[in-house]
């Protein structure tokens, strides 16, 4: 693909890293401290404004750039709205991504890459991260992933390795039947560090997979055909599809203190669900002090789910039939519009 300039793109040649990517929160994940968060059961967003203004854009593909900062455009339609290849140093801010055929913001095999108070709407995956390390995408907006199956995904790192790695504090949402969305985060094959695990952490997600054109979909998904060193903590998901949230694989993984919530959609099983459908080796999974209330398509209450594997440690500190709705989350979540 021919690289294009494009208006309205800032470029800042030496931008130091350490400007871009804040320094990662080490999580607990070895000596885990379970105490309830202290922020609120709506969560903690940072206060940030939007541009007010935006430069409409075409599609920008860029290859082995460095230390850039793409800020401030409106881009409509196209294939891949954003498109990073083998790039590193990278911040995309304050940018309004509309109906692309496939995906809002793509990194391939990039490193230090921030991607913080974007919209993106109607597009295949929101963010799909191919390899690469040092990714943070963070305060972000998702509305109506359009999938279908693999993709789909609010946000989804694939092949991410290393430190530094973050999916923290993003507010998702998907109507009911709009187009074939799947899973809401997704950690496929991806690695984090010891006591520097990926993090999924503060996100809320509303609505999901309504009709089964794949297997089961979930909320936010830990471990998918493995994986290690992974986090999901005080994020709330509600009608998020077939499950709620899930470890499907991997080892040292963590889901903890999250609220997971379903009034009965048309393909609702289950809240949490543990498993390892991965094919490899999985220990050292930790699923604790989790609040789940989830109504099956047939009315049952069906909250948590061991399939076929050890007992995950934490287990029994698990909240079922907890005194939640779907007020969990506020009625109006996205403001970026």
């Amino acid at each position: 693909m021919k690289k294009q300039n494009k208006l309205g793109l800032v470029v800042i040649v030496g931008l130091l890293s350490a400007a871009l990517i804040t320094s990662c929160s080490k999580d607990s994940q070895v000596k885990p401290v379970e105490t309830v968060p202290t922020n609120s059961m709506h969560g903690s967003f940072t206060s940030h404004s939007l541009a007010t203004t935006y430069t409409s854009s075409a599609p920008i593909s860029y290859y082995s750039k460095n230390n850039i900062t793409v800020s401030g455009l409106a881009i409509y339609g196209g294939t891949n709205g954003i498109a990073l290849y083998n790039c590193n140093n990278v911040h995309i801010t304050n940018c309004k991504i509309y109906n692309t055929s496939s995906f809002g913001i793509m990194l391939n095999n990039c490193t230090n890459v921030t991607v913080d108070y974007c919209y993106v709407t109607n597009a295949k995956s929101g963010v799909h991260v191919y390899k690469g390390s040092a990714i943070k995408v963070n305060n972000n907006q998702f509305y109506n992933m359009n999938g279908p199956f693999p993709d789909g995904c609010f946000v989804q790192f694939a092949g991410v390795s290393g430190g530094g790695n973050q999916i923290n504090y993003n507010k998702c949402q998907d109507d009911a039947w709009h187009a074939h969305p799947q899973d809401g985060i997704n950690l496929y094959q991806s690695n984090g560090m010891y006591a520097d695990s990926i993090q999924v952490i503060g996100n809320w997600i509303r609505g999901g997979q309504v009709q089964f054109d794949s297997g089961g979909a979930a909320g936010i998904v830990l471990g998918d055909i493995g994986g290690s060193y992974q986090v999901a903590r005080n994020n709330i998901v509600v009608n998020s599809g077939y499950v709620g949230m899930q470890v499907v694989g991997g080892n040292n993984i963590k889901m903890d203190h999250n609220t997971i919530y379903c009034s009965g959609t048309p393909v609702s099983n289950t809240g949490i669900n543990c498993g390892n459908y991965s094919g490899l080796a999985s220990w050292n999974i930790n699923i604790s002090y989790n609040n789940v209330k989830w109504i099956q398509r047939t009315g049952n209450e069906w909250d948590l789910w061991l399939d076929h594997v050890a007992t995950p440690a934490g287990w029994s500190t698990n909240i079922q039939h907890a005194n939640i709705t779907s007020s969990v989350l506020p009625t109006t979540m996205l403001t970026m519009q």
